[in-house]
């Protein structure tokens, strides 16, 4: 078994032993108008498929536009780190141009973020809305570029993960996938929907703080419990993407794993 297999293994086995240990019950006060989610494995981007995911286009606002910083590294600063879920992180750089007189904008929930890198790893999908604030286009200096990075789940539970190669001094303890990846199309799949349905309005789930992946490949790994909740969300959302969907007791399991405590 290589590398790649090794961890994705690792990283099944945890979050179905953490899920045999949860009740049967929904979290208090949440009503479903759905009782399934069906697979998605079937369509393009997603399960084991090779093929795009559809959706609609992705676009920045007049005046930002999406540059590569190929030599930029990782910054941990966590105040850049931006989702409710953090199997992986991808870095998006934006630059503006005179056109920009400052402002916010949004990457939507069920954002697409796209592998765009030779090898065959995993596609990764943001889950929620997240506010960007991007200062005037400053002419003086040629324009500022803010780069920040989305914490997404992932979409191919076959594939292998986009921090597998992480080595650098900047990299290697965090799940960051540096110019892999780019914002694709906005999801309008009604089975996804119905799965972020279910995330939203949870901005305690906003990440606050990183793990380590390699930490998951020991032998005495202990999971904790900060961390428990996006791994049910991960676990739940490859039911959708690469199994047979989720019934009514997944989604009791997701719905007690991520209420706020």
């Amino acid at each position: 078994m290589n590398q790649t297999s090794l961890i994705i293994a690792s990283w099944l086995i945890i979050a179905v032993l953490s899920g045999c240990s949860k009740k049967d019950t929904t979290a208090e006060g949440q009503k479903l108008s759905f009782d399934r989610i069906e697979s998605v494995k079937h369509l393009p981007g997603f399960g084991d498929s090779d093929g795009l995911p559809e959706g609609t286009p992705f676009k920045l606002p007049t005046g930002l536009h999406l540059v590569d910083r190929p030599n930029y590294p990782f910054n941990p600063d966590i105040t850049k780190l931006k989702g409710i879920a953090n199997t992986f992180y991808i870095d998006v750089h934006i630059a503006t141009d005179s056109t920009w007189g400052g402002g916010e904008f949004e990457f939507p929930e069920g954002l697409v973020v796209l592998n765009t890198a030779p090898s065959r790893i995993q596609n990764g999908m943001l889950m929620d809305r997240e506010p960007i604030t991007a200062p005037p286009h400053n002419s003086s200096n040629g324009g500022d570029t803010i780069t920040v990075y989305l914490g997404v789940a992932c979409m191919n539970a076959g594939k292998g993960m986009p921090w597998a190669d992480n080595f650098g001094s900047d990299d290697r303890y965090y799940p960051i996938s540096k110019g892999t990846h780019k914002p694709y199309v906005v999801t309008t799949n009604t089975e996804v929907l119905k799965f972020l349905s279910l995330l939203k309005g949870k901005e305690h789930l906003k990440l606050t703080r990183h793990y380590n992946p390699w930490e998951r490949m020991k032998e005495d790994y202990k999971e904790p419990e900060w961390l428990k909740p996006y791994s049910e969300i991960q676990d739940k959302f490859w039911k959708m993407t690469d199994g047979d969907g989720l019934n009514k007791e997944d989604l009791q399991e997701l719905l007690k794993a991520i209420q706020h405590r």
